[in-house]
């Protein structure tokens, strides 16, 4: 059987430098995960076992592309507004969605804003990408879920909630900051291309206004 392909574009980060920051099993585990012993300390049964023997998490991880921020990143939010700075250069890696799109119709109030980290990496596959929070990361700071249909190359956003009580968010380099699962059981092929991707040669965003007839997925289950 054929393997599957992820294709990884690089428009503003040298793509030998942003690589190291795609991780795959067993680079991709936790940092705190090889510090767990697999027996509980002064366990009595053979039953006391850690996390570190739980088949839930290394199965995740085994199918799992671990996204680390290639940038220090730091979020200051004042008098609610947020200013945003990418490592010790004039990166522009952020938007803002305004909240008559989203967040005015959520009765939670907790949140200032939804932004949106922009890195210029774009993904092509033929496969469907799912996008989530690396909650065994224990970050202090979530990024919503989606699924990226990457048939034609589509760009890599990832959205993070900022809450009103928030006065600093600091994303150090090397965190992770989402999953990638793909979409098969067939081995996949991820390749670094070193050619810049240009969106104007597809007819995604650029030319249409809005891209979601091209990119809905048909439903999958039945009840």
């Amino acid at each position: 059987m054929l393997n599957k392909k992820l294709e990884i574009y690089s428009n503003n980060i040298p793509i030998d430098f942003l690589k190291k920051f795609f991780k795959v099993f067993p680079n991709n585990l936790p940092n705190y995960f090889k510090d767990i012993p697999k027996k509980c300390p002064f366990s009595r049964f053979r039953s006391d076992n850690t996390l570190r023997t739980c088949s839930g998490i290394i199965n995740y991880y085994k199918k799992a592309i671990v996204f680390l921020s290639p940038f220090d990143i730091e979020f200051v939010i004042e008098n609610d507004q947020v200013f945003v700075k990418f490592g010790n250069m004039n990166f522009n890696g952020i938007h803002f969605h305004a909240n008559n799109q989203f967040l005015d119709y959520v009765k939670n109030k907790k949140y200032l804003c939804i932004s949106k980290l922009i890195f210029g990496i774009f993904l092509k596959s033929n496969v469907p990408l799912l996008i989530t929070n690396p909650t065994w990361a224990l970050n202090d700071f979530e990024i919503l879920p989606g699924i990226i249909n990457a048939e034609t190359a589509m760009e890599l956003n990832l959205f993070l909630p900022i809450k009103k009580e928030d006065k600093n968010i600091f994303i150090k380099q090397n965190t992770p900051l989402c999953i990638i699962h793909m979409e098969t059981e067939k081995n996949v092929n991820i390749v670094f291309n070193k050619n810049k991707y240009e969106p104007s040669l597809e007819n995604g965003l650029v030319y249409i206004f809005s891209s979601l007839k091209n990119k809905l997925l048909k439903n999958k289950y039945n009840l």
